[in-house]
Formats: structure tokens, sequence, C-alpha cells
């Protein structure tokens, strides 16, 4: 099988390309809705995320439509682009707060989160857990995943949900002790991306054989994939694996798969870019989610399918418009819980409801409890696709989830 596309867990890329949130200093405020108005608006990278706001606006919409929130409606604004810029980002979260006068930030699909500005003016920002402002601890945290924490720092334990799935789908092919290769970004967050993925997948079952954080993080740009396709198609005692996974990023993937498919590899890859646009590219690998697919029949995958195709027609599946659905879908039932206890509607309001509750979607994403999910989400689901022949992704193993943890190996550090 092959694929021309080597790609990590999206928790595993943007911890590779994560820059450290900056501050900006601005007087403490608490964003109130009034006149019945729910304002919000999302932030992320346009290039890669846009779809994000499509999933949140068709969720609002529908919102909207059945009047869930008895005498408000929600003002979705815009998507606004941080062009992955951290200074970008600061200064949209700015406008954004101080002139369109926001409650929070939803979809918040960013990986340079502007955290300690947002914090300081009790602003929420509610997304699937792209960077490390989501892992805080206790119950102060502003930041809010579907999925909880997913890049804790110096974790002792992680889940491997998606390895258990491939573990058991390699199986039913005759490969019960499958070889991994993993490359990630020679940087901090690379590397710990790399051990997390290595120590989860060994506790699986399979048998690591290469796990580095050796590739140069951007802004470097590397002209000759060489060395590093060499290494994986070397890394299984001087052959190579049955898996690769890579935790680079994409444009750096698609040329290092490309050199490493002509030089004859025969084996899989596990990818998270489940996406329309790339279905030919993932051609003969896997590629899981964190919900239960857009595949799949849930009720709740056939309502967001339902409220998607009603605001915009024809809209593709993805992942990141997954994303920014269920980012929307948290974010209300946060307003609706802090309307239980109180009668005004605050940014610090929907904190602290959302702190204490648990999000779910039944059969379709979650359950996240909080505030355990600020330090690692309570449960760990999935989902695992087939792209057998470059026309569709294919349902192999359905939407699992699970508590159980795998222990950090420190031979996996570097």
């Amino acid at each position: 099988m092959g694929a021309v596309l080597v790609t990590a867990v999206v928790a595993g890329l943007v911890a590779a390309l994560l820059t450290p949130a900056v501050s900006g200093a601005a007087a403490p405020r608490v964003a109130t809705a009034t006149g019945g108005t729910i304002t919000i608006a999302g932030m992320g990278f346009a290039k890669n995320f846009a779809d994000a706001g499509v999933g949140a606006a068709a969720r609002f919409q529908a919102a909207n439509e059945n009047k869930e929130v008895k005498g408000y409606t929600f003002d979705y604004k815009e998507f606004a682009d941080d062009n992955n810029d951290p200074n970008t980002a600061l200064s949209e979260a700015r406008r954004l707060v101080t002139q369109e006068g926001v409650l929070a930030l939803v979809p918040a699909v960013s990986v340079v989160t502007p955290s300690d500005f947002l914090t300081q003016q009790q602003i929420p920002w509610f997304g699937t857990g792209y960077d490390t402002s989501y892992c805080t601890d206790g119950s102060k945290g502003f930041g809010l995943s579907a999925y909880g924490c997913l890049i804790p720092t110096n974790p002792k334990k992680v889940p491997g949900v998606q390895w258990e799935l491939l573990k058991k789908q390699l199986a039913s092919k005759g490969i019960s002790k499958p070889t991994l290769a993993l490359l990630g970004t020679d940087t901090t967050s690379g590397k710990q991306s790399v051990q997390n993925s290595a120590s989860a997948a060994e506790g699986v079952g399979f048998d690591v054989v290469y796990a580095k954080g050796a590739f140069p993080g951007p802004p470097a740009v590397v002209g000759d994939y060489t060395p590093y396709a060499q290494a994986l198609l070397e890394s299984n005692g001087g052959k190579a694996p049955d898996v690769i996974y890579s935790s680079i990023a994409p444009t750096s993937a698609l040329g290092l798969t490309g050199l490493i498919n002509s030089n004859g590899y025969t084996g899989t890859y596990l990818s998270p870019f489940y996406s329309p646009i790339l279905i030919n590219a993932l051609k003969g690998a896997y590629v899981f989610v964190q919900f239960a697919g857009f595949e799949a029949n849930s009720p709740g995958i056939k309502t967001m399918n339902e409220q998607i195709e009603a605001f915009k027609p024809g809209t593709k599946p993805s992942l990141t418009l997954a994303a920014g659905y269920f980012s929307a879908d948290m974010f209300i039932q946060a307003v609706k819980a802090s309307l239980k206890t109180s009668k005004t509607l605050t940014s610090a309001s929907v904190q602290k409801a959302a702190s204490q509750m648990t999000y779910q979607i039944k059969g379709t994403v979650g359950p996240t409890q909080y505030p355990a999910s600020y330090k690692l989400g309570t449960q760990s689901c999935s989902t695992l696709y087939y792209d057998a022949d470059g026309t569709a992704f294919d349902i192999v193993q359905p939407f699992k989830c699970t508590t159980k943890t795998y222990p950090i190996l420190p031979k996996f550090g570097s």
C-alpha cells in the first residue's frame, strides 16, 4: 500500500508548530450579552481552517432557527485570520474583544492562541485543543476543548485509542506485531509529541523501531529529504517498517513521502487529515478522526450533516468543519448551563459553567468531563478509516472511546 502523505495526529502536528502564547496588556473586562444577542467570532489560520467557521456558523444558525436559547440569538461575526502568527493573533483577538464585543471566541482553532490576553479579559475560547492553551491546572482555564487537553506538558500517561484501532485492523490482515517508525520536528514540542505517540503505540503493542524529533522545525526550509527518508526506510533493522507516522508539516510530508514511495515503500501511513481534497493523496493510508465520522449513522452525525447542508449546501466534510461545529455546540451547551444558575449572561459565567460540565453528543463526540479534562481528556475517542483506492474514506473501525492510558517511556525522550 502506498500514500503520498505522512502525517501525525492533529495534536502532534500543531504541537510541532506551536509558538508560545503572547500576552497583551489591557484593562480587564467581563463581556455581557445585552439586548438578547450573544456575539461571537472565530479565529485561526484561514488557509488551513476556513471551513471551521462554516461548521460553527451552521450550528449557530440552527440554534437561532430552533430557538434553542430562550430570549437570546447568536450573532456570529466572522472567522478572523491569525495568519499562523502570534502577533497577528493578539491583534485580532484585541479587535474582536474591544471593537466587536465578543462574549467568546468560537471556533478557536488557532495554534498561536493569545491566551494571556484572553484570560486577562475573561474571554473564553472554545475549540478542539489544537495548542497547549487548553491544558491548565484546576478549573480556572478559559480554553475549553470538545476533546479536552490534547497536548499536556510533561504528562505521565497518555491515551492511545487510535493505536488500539490500528493495531486491531492490522491484526485482521495478519500483522500481529507491526513495526512503527515516527518522525517529528527538532523542537521541544515536536520531541514531546513523538515521545507521547511512541509511548502510547508501544503500550498498545506496536514495535516502535524509530522515534525521533529530528526534522527541522519551521521556519526552516528543507530542500533535501534524503537523510530522513533513508532513516525511515532503514529503521527496521535495515528495512522498512510496517507503518510510518510523522508530525512534520504537511508540505514537508508531501515531499518526504514522495521520496519514500519512489524508493518502493509498500507499508502504510497513518494520517489525521480527513479531507476530500486529500482522498487521492491518501490512497492506501489509514485516517482517523476523534469523533464518529461524517459517514457514521448516529443521530448526532445525521443532525450535524443536515444543519451544515442547510447552511451551505454542497459543503464537503472535513476534520476542520467538524471542529467548528463541535466548538459551537459545546459553547451553546455552556450558555444553556450558565443561564440555569445566572440571570445575567457574561463571558465569566459561561466559562464557569463550561469548566464544570461534561460535553457530549452521544455516539458522536465525547464525553469530555471538566474540570478533569483541563489536564488530559477524560476519555479518548477515535474512528478509523481506510482509503483503499483514492476515491472514498471507508470506516473500518467504528467510533470507540476509552479511559485507558499508557505510561510515558523515557527511552523515547530526546
